[in-house]
């Protein structure tokens, strides 16, 4: 065994982090091989979903994402797991309202708001 010093300490978290996520993604392609056509598989491990999101996020940031259950995801022991179909109607709720949208909700809670009004 090699003499550390604790000034190697973090050259060697850095290093284990690395390994780690090496063999993250070694078993990741174990688990869910590529699809022969190029497409995303259905079930996704981490690294899978960081290259298949538009933003191309680190992988620490989906792990906050799921931490915080703003994602959602499959846990199986330390792994988590994604659905594709899932992930596209996340992606989507995310929609951004047009002018007209807006403004159309606007009138509609004024009609409602008139409605009620008249009601009492």
């Amino acid at each position: 065994m090699s003499n550390y010093t604790f000034e190697m300490v973090p050259e060697l978290v850095g290093r284990i982090a690395e390994l780690l996520a090496s063999i993250d993604e070694k078993i990741d392609k174990i688990t869910f091989p590529s699809s022969p056509s190029g497409d995303h598989p259905e079930i996704m491990g981490i690294n899978e979903l960081c290259n298949y999101l538009p933003s191309h996020p680190s992988s620490k940031t989906v792990y906050s994402w799921c931490h915080n259950n703003t994602i959602p995801y499959y846990k199986q022991g330390k792994r988590s797991f994604f659905k594709k179909s899932e992930i596209d109607k996340w992606l989507l709720r995310t929609r951004v309202k047009d002018w007209t949208e807006m403004i159309e909700e606007a009138e509609n809670r004024q009609e409602m708001s008139r409605l009620k009004t008249r009601g009492q």
